[in-house]
């Protein structure tokens, strides 16, 4: 099936499943995100239910095609997933009402109980490219003392997500974006940039280090007075790198 025909049907079970009250979907699964759909795209959604049927965000009964599920899973106190047979993947929070804050939405189910407010404000640039390089060292460092696998993680992730914060703010400010992901279609907003990350990123850990400290400096430092240089140099030099 296709993914609105999954939304179709979730929308259709929820106004047949007693005590939910709101239907939210996001991203892709909303009519504004037609465009970006493909065969990788699942269905994002929020679903409020009322303080009666609290335990509807236990047992999900309001998830379609039951005997087609394959696989479904708690996340957190309010999140889950659930994976069908034909491939698509629900993405969802159900629960007591809270504040939804990402503005690339659909209602498709009102019960008065929705808050919508702005995201939270970006990062400030430079903020994201100092913690970059101070989780890239960390990163590097547990590496070479044997930390394989966190290392790569402080690298790959969370240097990484700084690091194309800062890109997106300094190199293209207006381009389209999630307000919550740096990482999510930095093809579209910066794609030279973004295969120079890809391209990172297929190597082992320390030469992706070097390579995402080298891009730092020179697409970032040249020209703005509050890139950390200095703070680079010492890290360069305390790993061996030539600055």
């Amino acid at each position: 099936m296709e993914l609105h025909e999954h939304r179709d049907a979730l929308l259709a079970r929820c106004r047949r499943t007693p005590g939910v009250t709101s239907l939210v979907v996001f991203g892709s699964s909303a009519a504004g995100g037609d465009g970006r759909r493909d065969g990788w795209s699942d269905l994002d959604f929020n679903l409020f239910v009322a303080e009666p049927a609290a335990a509807l965000a236990r047992d999900w009964p309001f998830l379609p095609f039951r005997e087609r599920l394959v696989m479904a899973a708690h996340e957190g106190e309010n999140g889950g997933v659930a994976l069908y047979d034909d491939g698509v993947l629900y993405e969802f929070g159900a629960g007591r009402p809270w504040t939804i804050r990402d503005p690339q939405r659909q209602v498709l189910l009102d019960g008065g109980d929705l808050r919508f407010a702005d995201p939270d404000p970006l990062p400030d640039p430079a903020d994201e490219v100092a913690l970059f390089l101070a989780k890239l060292y960390i990163g590097v460092g547990r590496v070479r003392r044997g930390e394989r696998v966190s290392g790569n993680a402080h690298v790959r992730a969370h240097a990484l997500t700084c690091l194309a914060e800062a890109l997106r703010q300094r190199l293209a400010p207006q381009a389209p974006r999630s307000p919550f992901d740096p990482l999510r279609r930095l093809e579209q907003a910066l794609p030279e940039v973004a295969a120079r990350l890809a391209d990172a990123l297929d190597a082992d850990v320390e030469t992706c280090a070097r390579s995402l400290f080298r891009l730092a400096r020179e697409l970032l430092e040249p020209g703005w007075s509050q890139f950390p240089g200095t703070a680079a140099d010492v890290v360069a030099a305390r790993l061996g790198w030539p600055g």
